[in-house]
């Protein structure tokens, strides 16, 4: 990606970092002081605040588009809002609504959430500026608004690509689906999803790899602690590990030698267990959302 130029709606600071390791330009757009005020601290541009005022994106010279529009409206954590919403949204898309970012402000809000209205501004953002290569992401409830941008975009010269995928497969010590939608124009050649470079990971049978990839990456390697209990501490389960009765928290096991054995758990259940997405930290972690709890040591 070095040379490129990217335009990062709401831009916070993850995709900042690896715009920064490639080698690019930032234009971030954000309106959080706090997330501003984290990316001037770590030598990241902010343009403007507001995605909603496009036009302050005109004298900004990009190719690239990127985009993770607010997901609080449609996630399994949240209340719902845009999920309820979702077959208003896709008609919406239909009706061009998001040729005028006015009138789609003005829909959104009259919804009671603007938040709602988000997932459609990046489309007028690359109507209006044809950027050469788009990256977008969301939850994977998004996954329908972002089949419904191909036709649009198709029309429009791009190659485009919709799937949900999954960051363990990718090196992240961390279980996160997400819907993502890629393009660029077709005159650069088709577009066409990263391959995985590591195995997925299972949750009803974690000992189960993907063939010809590397294993999943666990919590403990992604911070250099892989060491395991040597003995089972009072209240452990089979493999030494402290349970928490479904609290988050830390845990050094005896005869750890220095090194932290840990639960993490998730405030929301990522539909695949009971458990709440509760982990260990030969695991990868969790979604944990804002409001999960602090976590907590305690000696053995």
């Amino acid at each position: 990606m070095s040379g490129h130029r990217a335009l990062d709606l709401y831009a916070g600071t993850g995709w900042g970092v690896a715009i920064q390791r490639l080698g690019a330009q930032e234009h971030g757009v954000e309106i959080m002081p706090e997330a501003i005020a984290t990316r001037e601290a770590n030598g990241m541009e902010t343009v403007y605040t507001d995605v909603w005022d496009a036009h302050l994106a005109e004298d900004l010279e990009f190719d690239t588009l990127i985009a993770s529009p607010p997901c609080q409206a449609y996630s399994a954590a949240g209340k719902g809002a845009g999920r309820k919403a979702l077959d208003d949204v896709l008609e919406t898309l239909e009706r061009l609504t998001w040729m005028d970012l006015d009138d789609l402000r003005e829909w959104s809000l009259a919804l009671g959430d603007e938040r709602i209205g988000h997932v459609l501004v990046p489309l007028h953002y690359i109507w209006r500026f044809q950027p050469d290569y788009v990256a977008l992401e969301q939850v994977p409830t998004v996954l329908p608004v972002w089949k419904a941008y191909i036709p649009h975009l198709e029309e429009m010269g791009y190659s485009v690509h919709v799937s949900v995928m999954r960051s363990e497969q990718y090196g992240v010590p961390q279980t996160r689906r997400r819907a993502i939608l890629m393009a660029r124009k077709t005159h650069l050649g088709p577009v066409a999803p990263p391959i995985p470079t590591h195995s997925r990971y299972y949750e009803r049978d974690p000992k189960r790899l993907d063939a010809g990839v590397l294993p999943w990456v666990s919590m403990a390697e992604a911070l250099g602690s892989t060491d395991r209990p040597t003995d089972s501490p009072s209240g452990a389960d089979s493999h030494g590990r402290r349970q928490r009765d479904g609290r988050m928290g830390a845990v050094w096991p005896a005869g750890a030698s220095g090194d932290l054995e840990f639960a993490l758990v998730s405030n929301y259940s990522d539909g695949s267990t009971g458990e709440r997405g509760r982990r260990m930290s030969d695991q990868p972690a969790p979604t944990i959302t804002s409001k999960a709890e602090r976590m907590k040591k305690e000696a053995a």
